[in-house]
This record gives structure tokens, C-alpha cells and sequence, in this order.
């Protein structure tokens, strides 16, 4: 990472030393003040497992993709994804002594976290309970990925949306069931708000998408056949992932909470789709309300390969055929939030 950081600094929670590095000109003392809170919280409870944190605060995460990619600590789809993540944990799942976690300042500020301590915290909890949460089911589902086929302007996207749904939900799911167990749902449930809110906001992004594709079926560079599952892609990937915030709050317990979000959820966003997508929602949430910590590598694949032949079926509906399903991968050296 050299070349990056013009600030250092550190402080200690415990026996835990975490070193803060920034490029930032901008203030970034509501990051640091969440990420003790974070980790003192963590540490008073027993759970803290880490001896060094090293917590980057970037103006941007895109210059991290090209080293990333050389020392092989992040797949091609990671990479891709990763300058508009807000934040990323990296970490050996075989060694417990160091973790990274990466803050994207532009990409904190366009969401509307950045100056938002309760945000951040938020946020760091949940990196920070990717490794915590480590178990049988998160390692059995970093042996598996996902592939498509179909129309080759739909079937990346759709592969993509597969992954995230069905074997990038095992350590979703897990982790923030882990938060909210562990007396962070203040800290969620403000920051999953502030992100429906912001997909409510985005929603003219969506029209203009539908604009465009229905020009470029009438000037026929779009298959007239592909463009309601291109749509049906759309609103599946701006809403569904939703379902991995939701559903650990009804396993916490804390129902009414879950309610809240949920009714913001159909009210402001989905109920501006197709009624098949709040279906689809529904039948994810259902599947995900079955995850447990300690199946198998069997198991998980079963889970996983039942919940892409529904996605299979619901973004094939109406037009071009849509197929999602499982492949073997290496297991990753570390693993990314």
C-alpha cells in the first residue's frame, strides 16, 4: 500500500492496537471515534479476536484494485465492485491476529455516511463481524460461485446478482445477525434507513434505464425479448439485497424493528415494480430465515442451488431464458466483507 498514506496514527482498546492511515485531507475523526467504539464494544463483550487492525481512511479505493489484483487477495468480481463499496475488510479466515479495513471517502460521502458517526459505526461493526462470524456455512460457501447462461448483455449481470443472493449471503446473513446480537441494532437499523432511503432517491436512475432500453429496442440493438428481464434485473438488484438486511433482525428478535424497515422497503421502494418482485422478495426472505452458522458444505449447496432456480425462474419470466447455477471455486486465501 505504499504511496498512499500522508497521516498515521493509533490507539488501543484492550490488548487491540488499531493503526489508522489516511490520504484524507477532510476530517476524519467520526471514522476513527466509531471504530473505537467498535472495537471497545467488541472487546468488553470477549469477542475480539484481532490483535492489530490497520484501518485505511482513502479518499478513493480504486488505486488499491491493481495491487490487490497482483497479490491475489481479492477475485476479478471483487476488484470490479470494489471502488464503489463504502467499506471493505480484508482478512486471513485462517488467522485471527490482523485484519484490514478500507474507508472509501467519495464513495462514504456520495452514499450520505460520511460526518455520520452512527452511520460508521454501522458500517465497522459489520466489517468487523465478517471475520467474527466466521463458521462451517461461510467456509463450505467460499468453495462455490456462481455461473449463468443466457444473453450475453444479461447473463453477467444475473451471475452477479446470483452470487450475491445465494453464496455471498451465507457471511451477508451471519454478519449481521452477529451485529444485532451483539447490541449494534441502533447502529443497522440507522444505516439500513439512510440506505433504503437513498435507493427510494435513485429510483429516476431506474426510468431512465427503462428510457434507454426501450430506444435501443426500436432502433434493434436490444432483442425486443430481453428487455423485460433486463428490467426485471434492475429492479431485482436495487431491492432484493435488501432481504440480507431484514431478515437477521427477525432472528435477533427484534421484530418490530424489522416491521419498520420492511414497510419502507414495499411502500417507498417495491412498490414502484412488478407485484413478481416482492414476491421474489418474500420467497428470498423465507429461504434466508433457514441459514444456520454450522451446515455443511452439502448442505449450503443444496440452500444455494434452491434459491438460484427460483432467481432462474423469475428473471426468465415473460422473456429471454435466464439459467444460475453453482460451480466449484479454490478456496480464497483471505476473505472480503
Amino acid at each position: 500500500m505504499s504511496g498512499m498514506a500522508e497521516g498515521i496514527g493509533a490507539f488501543t482498546v484492550g490488548e487491540a492496537r488499531v493503526r489508522v492511515v489516511t490520504d484524507c485531507a477532510a476530517d476524519i475523526s467520526a471514522i476513527v471515534q466509531a471504530e473505537e467504539r467498535v472495537v471497545r464494544r467488541l472487546v468488553d463483550q470477549g469477542l475480539w479476536r484481532h490483535e492489530t487492525v490497520t484501518l485505511f481512511v482513502l479518499d478513493d479505493l480504486a488505486p488499491l484494485v491493481g495491487q490487490l489484483a497482483r497479490t491475489h487477495r481479492l477475485v476479478a468480481d471483487d476488484l470490479v465492485r470494489l471502488p464503489q463499496r463504502p467499506m471493505v475488510n480484508l482478512y486471513d479466515p485462517r488467522h485471527a491476529t490482523e485484519c484490514f479495513v478500507f474507508v472509501n471517502r467519495h464513495i462514504m460521502t456520495a452514499e450520505g455516511y460520511w460526518g455520520d458517526s452512527l452511520a460508521a459505526e454501522g458500517l465497522l461493526a459489520h466489517e468487523h463481524a465478517h471475520p467474527l462470524s466466521e463458521a462451517p456455512a461461510t467456509t463450505a460457501a467460499r468453495t462455490l460461485t456462481v455461473e449463468a447462461e443466457g444473453p450475453a448483455t444479461l447473463a453477467p449481470l444475473a451471475a452477479q446478482l446470483g452470487r450475491t443472493l445465494s453464496t455471498g449471503a451465507v457471511t451477508e446473513l451471519l454478519a449481521n445477525r452477529f451485529c444485532l446480537v451483539h447490541g449494534f441494532d441502533d447502529a443497522l437499523r440507522h444505516l439500513d434507513r439512510l440506505t433504503l432511503r437513498q435507493a427510494v432517491n435513485n429510483l429516476p436512475q431506474r426510468l431512465e434505464l427503462e428510457r434507454r432500453a426501450a430506444a435501443a429496442v426500436a432502433a434493434g440493438t436490444l432483442p425486443s425479448e430481453q428487455l423485460r428481464p433486463l428490467l426485471r434485473l434492475a429492479d431485482a438488484q436495487i431491492s432484493l439485497p435488501f432481504a440480507l438486511e431484514l431478515v437477521p433482525f427477525v432472528q435477533s428478535g427484534l421484530t418490530a424493528e424489522m416491521a419498520d424497515l420492511e414497510e419502507l422497503l414495499l411502500d417507498d421502494l417495491m412498490s414502484r415494480m412488478a407485484p413478481e418482485v416482492t414476491d421474489m422478495y418474500r420467497d428470498l426472505s423465507e429461504r434466508f430465515l433457514r441459514l444456520q452458522p454450522e451446515w455443511s458444505g452439502e448442505a449450503i449447496a443444496g440452500w444455494c442451488a434452491d434459491i438460484l432456480l427460483r432467481l432462474s425462474a423469475f428473471l426468465s419470466a415473460g422473456g429471454a431464458p435466464l439459467s444460475l447455477r453453482l460451480a466449484p471455486i479454490a478456496p480464497k486465501a483471505e476473505g472480503p466483507s
